[in-house]
């Protein structure tokens, strides 16, 4: 039993202490993990939102540079008409009626697309504005405002962000002037969701890094469009007066700025995308692009840094795991051994159980055929006693009727006497006599005979009485062997008795060891099961940090050359190998104990993670 329960121990100890062990390393994955998002996510959030902001900016910029043209466009041809004026509510330029003519706002629309509207004061006269209904929006006015009160009340042009029938534009309102009054309002503008619907806020499930390269790219392909229009604009106003001019070189000069900058983080972002971490941006950037350089570079510092330490921990988790792993499939094998020899051990316990069970059995049935001997012999013993009881009344009746046969064979003495005096008288008296001589002649021979029988009478009761007092001796030591027999049989009940106890005791007793082996024997099959669990979530941490080990290998971190990653086998640690003894159970060998190292304290990071798989 005490090498049963070593044996379990040894086996508990080690599946607790590989368990502890891939527990440990699991929550240092989590741990990585966290740590990793931790400074990656803010950093590689702040290059998005930084990036997001520049494009945000150049679509603006965009949208500010078509909504000059539509503008340009829709003055300059309500001019060719002739001057504005107001009859009633009807607006005119020159002999053209605006109200109802939809001519020059759909022109707008083909040409350069977006919203174009006139109004008449503050009501919509002309339009290509559509109502939810899918008609025009006309007859509506122009609701109170900042709009209202700069174009209408101040006579100064706005430009901002405005809500039209529940969308909202990115706009311009200039006001008709007559006289220096405001008689009407020409407005033109783009849906602010043709801007920012490129975003890459509206595909959030994209990897980071890859949505700010696709950020980049569309940053490009804005800046390249911001440009052309700045150079259309150029040419278009090549006319215009100086600080026309003046502003669309500005635009030109902003946009080949954007353009540099663009060049120069769309460069990084793909030395980042390729994994190497020691490329930095070394040119200066123009103005405000300058702070996103250097939040580039110190992010990807921050990561060299974070990898680096990752590829340090990475072989450090490898080898753990390769421990335990080893360490697994030891406790494995020994713990089947271990399974096997107390599933023999509890079959052989039952069968001496059984045979314990069988002995106390038959020691009862023993018992019960003692106590039963013992009442026969005691039985005996009291017949005995009554014939030896027997046996001296008949040796006292014998004496007395020996007295008896003395008194007649005196009887017989005398009567020969008178007989013999009889003859004589008789023989005196002659002839007269001589009748009285035959009868005493024949009392003479009765007594003689009667003295004959009585001594054989004596004889034999002498003989009987000699037998009657051997009778009597054999008879009392009979009597007294029957009860040394009914004692020793007393005796014998007694420890028969004790002996069905004991063996009752002991039935009870290996019951109850056998009840424990068998829930030892299931223990152990249940501590097999969690056993070959362990195992296999050792060898996942293994092929996990193997992956993650590779995973490394992609990155550049110092002088182009990937991180180190242990490539040889580790070495196993000093386990005992010698396997269990599966002979009977007296014979079984106890396991040699594992010896057990300290685990260094690692982290391992699962290549499934969402959060690894988005870097």
């Amino acid at each position: 039993m005490s090498m049963l329960s070593s044996g379990g121990a040894t086996a508990m100890n080690m599946f607790l202490i590989a368990t502890s062990a891939i527990v440990a390393l699991s929550l240092g994955a989590l741990i990585a993990q966290a740590w990793i998002r931790h400074q990656l996510t803010p950093v590689c959030k702040h290059i998005a939102t930084m990036v997001e902001r520049a494009a945000e900016h150049e679509r603006t910029m965009l949208a500010q540079n078509a909504l000059g043209q539509n503008i340009d466009m829709l003055r300059s041809a309500t001019q060719a008409y002739g001057e504005a004026r107001l009859d009633g509510d009807d607006l005119w330029f020159g002999d053209q009626r605006i109200n109802g003519d939809f001519q020059l706002v759909d022109q707008v629309k083909a040409k350069f697309g977006g919203a174009a509207t006139i109004f008449a004061r503050d009501r919509r006269v002309s339009t290509n504005v559509l109502s939810a209904a899918g008609a025009r929006a006309m007859g509506t006015r122009l609701a109170p405002g900042p709009v209202h009160d700069r174009v209408l009340g101040q006579g100064l042009s706005y430009r901002g962000v405005t809500e039209i029938l529940g969308q909202t534009y990115i706009s311009v309102y200039e006001p008709i002037l007559r006289d220096n009054q405001v008689i009407g309002v020409l407005f033109v503008g783009v849906p602010s969701a043709s801007i920012t619907g490129s975003s890459t806020k509206s595909a959030p499930t994209k990897p980071c890094f890859k949505a700010i390269m696709a950020n980049v790219e569309n940053l490009g392909v804005i800046g390249a469009g911001q440009l052309a229009a700045a150079e259309i604009a150029v040419a278009k106003r090549q006319e215009a007066d100086d600080i026309t001019r003046r502003l669309a070189a500005e635009q030109q000069t902003v946009a080949r700025s954007q353009t540099l900058a663009i060049t120069a983080i769309a460069a990084g972002l793909e030395q980042l995308e390729a994994g190497n971490l020691t490329y930095r941006i070394d040119s200066v950037l123009p103005g405000s692009y300058e702070k996103l350089g250097r939040d580039f570079n110190g992010a990807i510092t921050k990561l060299q840094t974070t990898m680096a330490a990752i590829a340090t921990s990475s072989a450090g988790v490898r080898s753990g795991a390769s421990e335990i792993t080893h360490a697994s499939d030891d406790m494995a094998r020994r713990t089947e051994q271990q399974a096997a020899t107390l599933e023999e051990t509890a079959a052989a316990m039952e069968q001496i159980t059984a045979t314990v069970r069988t002995t106390a059995l038959r020691s009862s049935d023993a018992r019960d055929l003692a106590a039963s001997a013992g009442q026969d012999a005691k039985h005996s013993s009291d017949v005995v006693l009554e014939t030896v009881n027997a046996m001296s009344a008949i040796e006292g009746s014998s004496r007395q009727i020996d007295k008896i046969v003395g008194l007649i064979d005196e009887i017989a003495f005398q009567t020969n006497l008178l007989a013999l005096n009889a003859g004589i008288e008789a023989a005196r008296a002659g002839d007269a006599g001589r009748g009285f001589v035959v009868v005493a002649t024949e009392v003479r021979a009765l007594a003689q005979r009667s003295a004959k029988a009585a001594k054989e009478i004596q004889g034999l009761i002498t003989a009987s009485g000699q037998q009657v007092a051997v009778g009597v001796r054999l008879v009392g030591e009979t009597g007294q062997a029957l009860g040394r027999i009914a004692d020793q049989v007393t005796r014998l009940n007694v420890l028969i008795t004790d002996i069905a106890a004991s063996a009752s005791e002991q039935s009870t007793g290996l019951h109850e060891v056998n009840t424990a082996v068998s829930q030892m024997d299931q223990v152990t099959q249940q501590n097999a099961a969690m056993v070959e669990q362990a195992t296999a979530a050792s060898h996942g941490l293994a092929n996990e940090a193997t992956e993650l080990a590779r995973l490394v290998e992609q990155f550049i971190i110092d002088n182009g050359t990937p991180p180190p990653v242990i490539q040889h086998p580790v070495e196993r640690r000093n386990l005992a190998t010698r396997p269990f003894a599966t002979a009977p159970v007296k014979q079984r060998a106890k396991p040699a104990p594992v010896v057990a190292k300290g685990k260094p304290k690692l982290v391992a990071i699962s290549s499934s993670d969402p959060a690894w798989q988005e870097f």
